[in-house]
Formats: structure tokens, C-alpha cells, sequence
């Protein structure tokens, strides 16, 4: 496309006056930075495409089919930053191993055939909620940069994560952010059930594995059954996980309003984790791709206006991703800066030959005249980079005494 015109000052910018040809998705990603709106001259280069009614796709046929949901009420302020990463990083982390921990030996338990015991989940899914609260940015890093090898119940523990910071962020009651840490988290339990080749099945289901597989909804209740004091919205959540928007999900096929809300932000962190994780053990999906696989599905699988707030905590290139610079460079996301999304504050790990520096370079894209700016996101390696690698290392040196530690 031809830009023509903008809505701010050319001696403002880098163009060169009298217009420009737009060419690449980087050249959009420059122009954005200087102007919000711009003219094309069709003449001088391709016309934005005319939608006609007679050639609407099957995704958006079905987009504008599928029922409204309820709209959450959102107050991002519920829950303010008031914890810095480094204070938070080394015990949210020992308390995200530990929950890794206990899941392996609650489904190990399943499998053995005995009855499940939730004693343990109580302290350290408060302490990750306690974490979650004071400031979503730290569980972002630390799944972004997970070292842990991939087992068969990870994901439960990172869609329970991801739920919950989305949670957070649109400013949840604590009391329903608990209700939904530990649905989600339980509610894959009935998989175990199952036998093995469906629970390490890889690709489509067979319509009779499909069947067999649906089935660890009800085994999942079954197992939750033995409490009977247990939260109702824990059940809602298990029983209502895999129901769609456009009412294609199951058990019940409920759609729209009638999906729980909880049931909806859980079905959002297994969806965005399976992205991220299931598609194979070998899949280097960036989250950023898996952001934009998600919202794709909005209106068909969750409301749009869940994965717009999912979108605006994730931001545009999340804390603890990998990207590749303008330059060349490998680089590892720190900090998003509130108003410049596409300007992250980040440690150069590579020099435009993409081999490692002796040390990180830290810096603010934007600022200076180092002309450096995110050209693509990557996934968690790249190249011999690995963002995991690099998990302590920007929160400062750890000093430690017996089981206690500071970092400064």
C-alpha cells in the first residue's frame, strides 16, 4: 500500500515526504509507532480488499452466528502491583515446583487406584495466589521460562496459572480467583482414568477415541465426589470446561450465557497451554502466535472481550519470550512499558550474528539512537538460546542463609 497522508507531522518522522510504499508487517509496526491513523492512494498501490456478503469465510459465518455471552465486569485496579519481580521470583518459584510436585503424585495416586487427597493444595495454591494478586508479571516470567521437561500433568498446572492471572487482571473476587485456581487445576484428574494411548494421544481422535475421551469429564466428577464438602464452582468449573461459546463444546453443549464465567477463564488457560505445549513435545510456538491462535477463536470458543483482556495482560511480546530485533540480535523480554507495547525493555542475549554475548546487553527499545525494534517473536529456543537459561538471571544476586535468601 501507498501511505499518502498521516495524522501527525512528517518532519516528525523517519518517512520521506511525499509518501511511501508499505511493504512489510515491520513497516507497520514502524508507522504505528508515529501515527494512529494514515491515508492510502489506492492509485499508487493495491486497494484494501471489499468484503462482500456473498464471499464471507466459514469462520466468520460462524463468528457472527454464535450467541452473546454475559460481559465481565472489568476492574483492572482491584489488584495493583505491590511487588517487585526480584522479591517474588525465588519463592514463587519454589512454590510453583512444589505444586508441579504434588499434582505428579495426586494422579500417581489415581492410577494406583486410590482415593483423591486435596490436603495439600490449600497452602501453596494461596501462596501462587498471594503472587498473582501483588503482581501477574512474575508467573508470567516464570512459565515463560519453565526449565522443568514436559510431564504428562504440567499443562494442568499452567492452564491453572494462566487462568488465574486473567483472572487477576479483570479484578476477580479473591474468593472466586480461589474457587477457579483449584477447578482448573482439577480438572483434567479423570484423564488418569483413561487409558494410556488416549492420554498421550497426538493428533485427531477417532470418533469411538473421541467418545472414550469425553468420558474423563464425568470420571473427573466422580473422583471430586468423595468431598462432600467441596466448592459447587469447582464442580461448574470441571463439569463446564470444554463447553464452546457456539455451544460445539461438551458434555452438555452449553453456549453463551450459559457457560459458568469461571468455567470460561479455565477453558482459556488449558486452550492457550495447549497452544503453547500439546500441539507436539518438539513445538517452538512463540506466545505471541498462540495470542493471535486465540484470538482467531474468539466468539466461537470464549467471548471476544476475554481474550481482549487476555491479550492486554499478555501485552504484545510477554516478559520471558524470546524475540528477534531489527538488528539481527537475540533478545529476552524484561518489561513492557505501559504505553509503548511495541518498545519492551530488554537483555540483548546474542550479537547480530545470533552468538552469544559473554553478557547480557540491557536495553530500552525506543530510546537512544541504537535504531533496535522487535521483528518477530520466537519461541522459548531459538538457535542455541534458550529463554529458561536466563530465569534468575536479571533479578539481581541472591544472598542466602540456610532456607532463607534477599536478592539485591
Amino acid at each position: 500500500m501507498f501511505v499518502s497522508e498521516l495524522d501527525c507531522s512528517w518532519g516528525e518522522t523517519p518517512f520521506p515526504l511525499g509518501g511511501f510504499h508499505v511493504r512489510r508487517p515491520e513497516d507497520i509496526q514502524m508507522l504505528a509507532k508515529f501515527c494512529k491513523t494514515v491515508h492510502i492512494d489506492i492509485t499508487r498501490g493495491a486497494a484494501p480488499p471489499k468484503l462482500k456478503q456473498d464471499n464471507l469465510t466459514i469462520l466468520s459465518s460462524a463468528r457472527k452466528a454464535s450467541p452473546q455471552a454475559a460481559a465481565f465486569k472489568i476492574n483492572r485496579n482491584l489488584y495493583p502491583v505491590t511487588s517487585s519481580l526480584k522479591k517474588q521470583l525465588d519463592a514463587s518459584s519454589d512454590h510453583y515446583q512444589k505444586l508441579l510436585s504434588i499434582l505428579a503424585g495426586l494422579t500417581e495416586s489415581i492410577r494406583q487406584g486410590n482415593k483423591l487427597n486435596l490436603t495439600e493444595l490449600d497452602p501453596v495454591v494461596g501462596a501462587l495466589i498471594d503472587s498473582a494478586t501483588t503482581n501477574t508479571q512474575t508467573l508470567i516470567w516464570i512459565l515463560n521460562t519453565d526449565p522443568s521437561p514436559v510431564a504428562s500433568t504440567d499443562y494442568c498446572v499452567r492452564a491453572a496459572v494462566w487462568a488465574t492471572l486473567c483472572a487477576c487482571h479483570i479484578g476477580l473476587p479473591r474468593a472466586e480467583i480461589e474457587a477457579l485456581f483449584v477447578g482448573t487445576l482439577l480438572c483434567d484428574v479423570g484423564m488418569h482414568l483413561l487409558p494410556e494411548r488416549l492420554i498421550n494421544k497426538r493428533g485427531k481422535f477417532r470418533k469411538k477415541e473421541f467418545l472414550a475421551y469425553k468420558k474423563h469429564v464425568n470420571f473427573s466428577l466422580d473422583l471430586l465426589s468423595g468431598y462432600p464438602d467441596i466448592d459447587e464452582r469447582i464442580l461448574r468449573i470441571v463439569r463446564c470446561h470444554h463447553e464452546r461459546n457456539d455451544g460445539l463444546g461438551f458434555p452438555k453443549g452449553l453456549k453463551g450465557e450459559q457457560i459458568p464465567a469461571l468455567a470460561r477463564l479455565a477453558h482459556l488457560g488449558y486452550s492457550f497451554e495447549r497452544l503453547l505445549r500439546s500441539l507436539s513435545t518438539t513445538s517452538n510456538v512463540s506466545p505471541a502466535k498462540a495470542i493471535a491462535r486465540l484470538y482467531k477463536q474468539r466468539d466461537l470458543k470464549f467471548p471476544e472481550q476475554l481474550i481482549v483482556e487476555f491479550i492486554h495482560l499478555m501485552g504484545m511480546y510477554p516478559i520471558g519470550t524470546l524475540v528477534e530485533l531489527s538488528s539481527g540480535e537475540i533478545a529476552i523480554v524484561l518489561e513492557q512499558h505501559p504505553n509503548e507495547k511495541l518498545n519492551p525493555k530488554v537483555a540483548v542475549l546474542t550479537g547480530a550474528d545470533q552468538v552469544k554475548l559473554p553478557k547480557p546487553i540491557v536495553a530500552q527499545l525506543g530510546e537512544g539512537d541504537s535504531g533496535r525494534s522487535v521483528l518477530s517473536s520466537l519461541g522459548p529456543k531459538h538457535k542455541g538460546v534458550q529463554a529458561c537459561d536466563y530465569r534468575f538471571s536479571f533479578a539481581g544476586k541472591r544472598l542466602s542463609v540456610g532456607k532463607f535468601g534477599i536478592r539485591f
